[in-house]
């Protein structure tokens, strides 16, 4: 029985979304001039209070960011990170120490995303070495290896080397996709077609409103909710199209 001090009973995010450890591969899509950031900084927070283990790949946003948005929602980042319960991939980093010192002369695009992979998949395989806690790979967000000119052909294969992780039955994979283009297009289809949760995060189709956010749909196989949402300074509310104003000032 869940304790009510389990997020996903007493968060409105997490109490939507339902996350469970057999979801292998949960995808995001954020389409143009919405903000789905939330969804991913609340799943920080479920995966720290089940005591799993998270390898972030941070494309979007800053590690303070990410620090300054947990303290707020109740956990620690960078405590977190000093107790080896997440390890923060940084991106150029980690592509420069790879290819290493012959970069300029021998750069290419799908060695660069390789050396990427493999940074990734030794910081996970360390962690499954425990065998104590599942793993969570979080990527936030796929969609800016276009911004860096990347094929989209070696994002695809990026995204499917990530996702064979999941034949072991103790990784699951989240991946965060900006949609505001033809190739964000295929980029997020080349996921959602195969995931086990799909959640998209969209603004109000009949524009901005005061008490509404956005709209959250989540999908899980046949099954289809959808929810309005309001962010506020400390958190996110959410509930169903209807009941906006009683959630609001209840």
């Amino acid at each position: 029985m869940a304790s009510l001090s389990d997020p996903r009973i007493s968060n409105p995010v997490l109490s939507s979304l339902k996350i469970q450890s057999n979801d292998r591969i949960i995808f995001i899509r954020e389409n143009a001039l919405a903000d789905s950031n939330f969804i991913i900084t609340h799943l920080l927070k479920q995966f720290f209070y089940e005591k799993s283990r998270v390898c972030f790949l941070t494309l979007h946003n800053t590690l303070d960011h990410y620090q300054n948005v947990g303290k707020k929602l109740g956990y620690d980042l960078k405590e977190a990170i000093e107790c080896n319960n997440i390890k923060i991939v940084d991106p150029l980093a980690d592509i420069v120490e790879g290819i290493g010192k012959e970069i300029e002369e021998s750069f290419e695009e799908s060695q660069m995303l390789k050396c990427l992979f493999l940074s990734i998949k030794k910081h996970i395989d360390n962690y499954c070495s425990l065998k104590d806690c599942p793993v969570y790979l979080v990527i936030d967000d796929v969609s800016h290896f276009l911004d860096l000119a990347i094929d989209l052909s070696q994002i695809i294969s990026f995204i499917n080397y990530c996702i064979n992780l999941t034949n072991n039955d103790n990784i699951s994979v989240v991946i965060n996709a900006h949609v505001g283009s033809k190739n964000d297009e295929i980029v997020a289809k080349s996921v959602q077609h195969i995931c086990d949760v799909f959640v998209e995060i969209s603004q109000l189709k009949t524009g901005k409103s005061t008490d509404i956010t956005g709209l959250m749909t989540i999908q899980r196989g046949d099954s289809i909710n959808n929810y309005h949402y309001r962010t506020f300074d400390r958190g996110v509310k959410t509930f169903h199209p209807g009941e906006t104003i009683y959630n609001l000032y209840k």
